[in-house]
């Protein structure tokens, strides 16, 4: 058997907050937020950088794998930001369709050296030195992230972060 409450004053006893102390929550709330919101903007930028990168490095790998497997050369081509249009790579997929990426208008494509990568049938570029590819954004007013990758003559790709001053 359930006991009941007994009402002594006339009203049910009620448990809650009160004004005051919701009053302090959303303060608190508000204080994280203001303070959080650069922080988040930053990681966010910061994100879109890693995520080109890592997108241009499994894209270059699935390429030279696509050359070796279907014993055909095939090549990339990397418009950097003086390029026209900037910003963007493009290749033939394992379909034979044309794909072209554009990078995100915070991410700029850096080569320092050729503007188009071929693997041959056998996995390597072909090249007799290494080729560097890097994308950069800037994060913030003080702090740039970048990512340089490298192709070497074998065809192995290796990715390195950096950050700079913008």
């Amino acid at each position: 058997m359930r006991k009941r409450q007994r009402i002594t004053t006339g009203r049910w006893s009620q448990r809650g907050y009160s004004l005051p102390e919701l009053l302090v929550v959303i303060a608190i709330i508000g204080i994280f937020t203001v303070f959080s919101g650069p922080a988040m903007a930053e990681a966010y930028r910061s994100y879109k950088v890693r995520a080109a990168a890592n997108e241009l490095s499994i894209d270059i790998k699935a390429l030279r794998y696509n050359a070796v497997t279907n014993r055909a050369s095939r090549t990339i081509t990397f418009n950097n930001s003086s390029a026209s249009p900037p910003n963007r790579y493009s290749f033939i997929n394992a379909k034979g369709k044309a794909v072209t990426i554009p990078l995100s208008d915070n991410v700029a494509i850096d080569t320092s050296s050729a503007a188009s990568l071929t693997f041959n049938v056998n996995g390597s570029t072909g090249l007799t030195s290494n080729l560097t590819v890097a994308l950069s954004g800037r994060v913030s007013s003080s702090r740039g992230d970048r990512y340089t990758l490298t192709v070497t003559p074998s065809g192995t790709v290796s990715s390195a972060y950096s950050t700079y001053t913008p």
